[in-house]
């Protein structure tokens, strides 16, 4: 008896069936572990975390007002009508080493601006600036100010521990750390070549930490940070030197060791309010080398 060949076109429809059911198999059980407040893990080079935006929106802190977050075209719009004020919203789970990258387009307002991904966030313990998501509030310290000399600094009240990665939409990049209250410009304000720049210029961003060390990469080029020889100073980029310190292609921080990931916009003051970002293509994968230093953008 011969057996009749099932036609490719059938095959094909039900390859793509088992990979769409694989993909939200593995978001219900993310959703589940994150509910549950545990660290998600894997194997080296394997996916921890993915979304797109277009399904399971209750993942992400969404919420509306002056400063929002919500789901726009199957993509992540955080809205900053503020001058000098940044807001960001975080997913549910919780990584330790992870390997993340992200893409963000500034679609309105000021090319002096910043954004770009938070990790390593954790928990507020209460809700005192009155919204669902984490919000910088009660701006009162300066935070420096992309393309000028004088840049302002944004504390925060009673607000979670977190690392901040930003770039601008004119072309500089910087590290924040928020510990305590208290937010700290662990690295300058630094140009890049490798940020694309303007309005609907699309960067890829990517963090990459393993055993507390910290990698960040540009469209696929890696950058170093500015840091103070004394930990206590403030990091200054003049000229192209870091002053007082050492440019690292590695940031250490034994101090956080597990957190949320999420994505930041912000207003400056020399800029103004306005601020539009769309952020898409969450990837979090776990580090496929020990160390990181090996894996490619």
């Amino acid at each position: 008896m011969r057996f009749k060949r099932p036609p490719v076109r059938r095959i094909l429809v039900l390859a793509t069936v088992c990979l769409a059911l694989a993909v939200i198999a593995a978001n219900l059980v993310y959703a589940g572990l994150a509910k549950q407040g545990a660290v998600l893990e894997a194997p080296p080079g394997a996916l921890l975390y993915v979304s797109d935006f277009s399904g399971f929106q209750d993942e992400w802190e969404l919420y509306a007002g002056q400063q929002s977050a919500a789901i726009v075209d199957e993509q992540l719009e955080l809205t900053v009508s503020s001058a000098q004020t940044a807001t960001w919203s975080a997913a549910r789970p919780q990584f330790r080493d992870f390997d993340l990258t992200v893409k963000a387009t500034a679609i309105q307002g000021p090319v002096d601006n910043a954004f770009g991904v938070v990790f390593q966030a954790k928990e507020r313990p209460d809700n005192s600036c009155g919204l669902p998501a984490i919000i910088l509030c009660e701006v009162d310290r300066r935070l420096p100010l992309v393309g000028a000399a004088l840049r302002q600094i944004i504390p925060v009240t009673e607000s979670a521990g977190y690392y901040a990665f930003l770039i601008s939409s004119d072309g500089y990049y910087s590290l924040w750390k928020t510990e305590a209250g208290t937010t700290r410009q662990k690295s300058a304000w630094i140009p890049s070549p490798h940020i694309r720049q303007g309005l609907d210029a699309a960067n890829t961003i990517r963090v990459l930490a393993r055993d507390a060390r910290y990698r960040f990469t540009i469209n696929g080029a890696p950058v170093s940070v500015c840091l103070p020889d004394d930990e206590d100073a403030a990091s200054t980029y003049v000229g192209g030197e870091c002053i007082d310190g050492r440019m690292l292609d590695v940031y250490q921080d034994e101090s956080n060791g597990t957190g949320k990931i999420g994505v930041m916009a912000q207003s400056t003051g020399t800029g103004g309010a306005g601020v539009v970002l769309r952020f898409d293509n969450v990837i979090v994968l776990s580090p496929a080398v020990p160390g990181g230093e090996d894996a490619k953008a």
